[in-house]
């Protein structure tokens, strides 16, 4: 009876603090990749561009808690990254054949590099911010995007913020692709914990090829390069010209998505 009960309470506990949805496409024969959204996307957008990938891969793709209907408030990077390991443990034997992140996405490959618990393959961070920025900036942030959500108002201030990630006015489109249903809670916890996510010293213990792609116009990028580069073993670099942040994913998807499989391609034949 008292095993029983254990094993009840076992189940109910990790379903409990279980909160992450996971959506797979693609054929199940195909390798498996991991694809991270960026801070308060729609995952359904991450996917609608990254679908050509399709072809070649089976897409594990999940949504952070807080960022999809019917989901309990954001926890941490390190709850996400915790739940990313036992998915992957659970269903893909532990490791996967390479992982995306653009933007906040490159952040949870750093963070999931760091505690080294999964196999991840071949990894590519495109635009990866972990350039510490500090409470203050992640506060004024948090506040400007809650205005934003609730009102459909831009504040005066997210101008400021486009033109540091080298964006342009035309370019506020891009917020069609965030998740507006999340709630002021889940936004200030999601938004502290990147704003003041620093880079710890074990990622180093961590072999895995890392591609670092940026565009030219992204200061933060640059100097989140410059952090990992003191850590990391085996990395590649690249600076695109003329781009601001996400622009090569979202203003580029196809070329994104080839450069991406052949990214994957190339370097797991020269594995072998």
């Amino acid at each position: 009876m008292n095993e029983a009960f254990n094993a009840f309470f076992l189940i109910f506990a990790v379903f409990k603090r279980s909160y992450m949805l996971f959506t797979e496409f693609g054929n199940i024969a195909n390798p498996p990749i991991l694809l991270l959204h960026g801070m308060m996307q729609d995952w359904h957008t991450e996917y609608e561009m990254l679908k050509p990938l399709e072809e070649h891969y089976r897409l594990i793709i999940p949504a952070q808690d807080g960022f999809y209907d019917g989901s309990k408030d954001f926890t941490s990077f390190a709850d996400q990254a915790r739940q990313i390991e036992e998915y992957i443990h659970r269903n893909h034997g532990g490791k996967v054949s390479g992982a995306y992140g653009c933007s906040q996405g490159g952040l949870m490959l750093t963070e999931l590099l760091t505690r080294n618990r999964i196999g991840l393959g071949t990894v590519i961070m495109d635009g990866c911010y972990v350039a510490h920025q500090g409470k203050v900036s992640g506060w004024v942030t948090y506040k400007m995007f809650c205005r934003f959500k609730n009102t459909g108002k831009f504040p005066v201030l997210i101008m400021l913020m486009m033109k540091l990630m080298g964006l342009k006015a035309e370019d506020l489109g891009m917020m069609n692709s965030l998740y507006m249903d999340a709630s002021d809670e889940t936004v200030r916890r999601n938004f502290m914990e990147n704003y003041t996510y620093r880079t710890r010293p074990e990622i180093a213990l961590n072999e895995t090829i890392v591609h670092m792609w940026c565009g030219s116009k992204e200061p933060y990028a640059i100097k989140s390069h410059k952090i990992l580069k003191k850590y990391l073993k085996n990395y590649r670099e690249e600076i695109m010209e003329g781009l601001g942040h996400g622009e090569f994913l979202t203003k580029h998807s196809e070329d994104c998505c080839g450069k991406i499989h052949s990214t994957l391609t190339q370097t797991n034949v020269s594995e072998k």
